[in-house]
């Protein structure tokens, strides 16, 4: 028999195409540069990618989820499970993004999903907890009490992970190797489309109308978002996963969410009005941080101030009791200033290009600054001096202009931790006053400053 594609005799294995009309030869088959519909059917790598092709064209209609309903003070969740294939079809994330602080999940980490990964593909008891997600646009239909089912529209981002992204994630990279290569075998990647989720549904569109006509704000625009992410920071709130400077970021847009009820919102209250003055100066055009905050905590920004790092050595500064009676806006106002006068000193260690040569923007920088800062403040209030005003805070500070940041040779350099950051604070204080012999007496040093500055307004 002749194949009907190379014009070669047929010798060893014989592949039917055309309906039968015709036949090729294994060589012809086996070509990559040419493709037999009937191809399809002999090979189930082939056959699943067509299915997988054919799902995504007609993706329409709705998918129908048995679930047990139930609710948590009025705010009604749903119990069930999905196929994995399902999931991955209908999901959807939303990422935190900067700019806007709009969103809530955090970056997906390339090393948890693989180990991911190879856990699914290899372990045989390879258990995964339940998915937290949050429906939008949902219908249920009850049929015996509780029980019912969910119809979710079948388009992406009818689901949004609130907890499991990594999970998810997983399945998600399996399911990109088997299409784009020949990683992942065949029954695998079948037995895998079909893992089955245990799915705990939130309504997030009902919950945000029932929260909505509680809150104390009226008008605030309370949304489905709001919910997700204040569940997502309940849920992740101990987690590693999830980084201290995107923690800071979402407190404080829960709190002007208007959601009440956080026991950690009036416990660190102090710490959401930091987190404000961080973003503040991180947006504002003329701020002199302008882009130097990394608010959610995403790596390779290239931006040299960690928001968490920012907030925390606030700290001393706003336990301080003076400090904490002023307004939100004097609060940021003396902040602003004292950085605008650091920079008018040391302007290239606020340079993107040459900053990192520079320790004064890095944790152990910024925490010593910070410290400083809370002095100044002291001096200013003692000597009623107004300590929004930039000349009065650049005179105060103008000493520090020979203080050695360099990352090679500057005195910080050996210096790390709480304790470093105490002593870097000594050296600046003994760089202002130019008294190394008092030292080790730190108030002796903080009167020193406001009495030489007294006379200067």
């Amino acid at each position: 028999m002749i194949c009907s594609c190379c014009g070669y005799e047929i010798k060893g294995k014989k592949y039917a195409v055309e309906k039968g009309e015709k036949c090729v030869c294994e060589k012809c088959w086996n070509d990559p540069d040419l493709f037999f519909p009937e191809k399809i059917q002999e090979d189930n790598r082939l056959r699943l990618l067509s299915q997988i092709a054919q799902e995504t064209r007609n993706q329409q209609g709705e998918i129908h989820v048995k679930v047990i309903k139930l609710a948590q003070k009025e705010i009604e969740m749903y119990v069930g499970k999905m196929k994995v294939k399902d999931i991955l079809e209908l999901y959807e994330l939303d990422k935190f993004k900067e700019e806007e602080l709009e969103g809530y999940q955090r970056e997906q980490y390339e090393e948890r999903t693989s180990e991911l990964v190879e856990y699914l593909a290899k372990c045989p008891l390879a258990i995964m907890p339940a998915l937290l997600v949050s429906l939008r646009n949902i219908k249920f239909e009850p049929q015996n009490g509780d029980f019912g089912v969910l119809n979710i529209p079948r388009k992406k981002g009818s689901i949004w992970i609130i907890d499991g992204q990594h999970r998810v994630g997983g399945f998600a990279k399996i399911r990109d190797k088997f299409i784009f290569s020949k990683e992942i075998d065949s029954l695998l990647f079948s037995r895998l489309s079909d893992y089955e989720f245990p799915v705990v549904f939130v309504d997030s569109a009902a919950a945000s109308e029932k929260i909505r006509g509680k809150l104390m704000q009226a008008g605030n625009g309370f949304s489905s978002e709001d919910i997700e992410r204040t569940i997502f920071f309940i849920v992740n709130k101990t987690q590693k996963g999830i980084s201290p400077s995107l923690k800071d970021a979402l407190l404080y847009r829960i709190k002007i969410s208007g959601i009440e009820g956080l026991p950690i919102i009036e416990k660190e209250s102090w710490r959401i009005c930091a987190a404000e003055i961080g973003i503040t100066l991180n947006s504002e055009e003329d701020s002199p941080l302008k882009n130097m905050i990394n608010i959610g905590g995403r790596r390779g920004t290239g931006k040299p101030i960690q928001l968490n790092s920012f907030v925390s050595s606030l700290q001393i500064l706003f336990l301080d009791k003076e400090y904490s009676k002023l307004s939100n806006e004097d609060k940021l106002s003396f902040l602003r200033t004292f950085w605008m006068a650091m920079k008018e000193l040391f302007a290239q260690a606020f340079d993107k290009k040459i900053g990192r040569e520079y320790m004064l923007l890095k944790a152990l920088g910024v925490y010593s600054l910070h410290w400083l800062a809370k002095d100044i403040f002291q001096a200013c209030l003692k000597q009623g001096n107004d300590f929004r005003k930039a000349e009065t805070l650049r005179l105060m500070l103008i000493s520090l202009k020979s203080f050695d940041w360099h990352t090679k040779t500057s005195p910080l350099s050996a210096l790390g931790g709480m304790k470093g950051a105490s002593k870097a604070h000594d050296l600046l204080l003994i760089a202002l006053n130019q008294k190394a012999e008092i030292a080790d007496d730190k108030q002796t040093l903080q009167n020193y400053l406001a009495d030489r500055y007294s006379s200067r307004a």
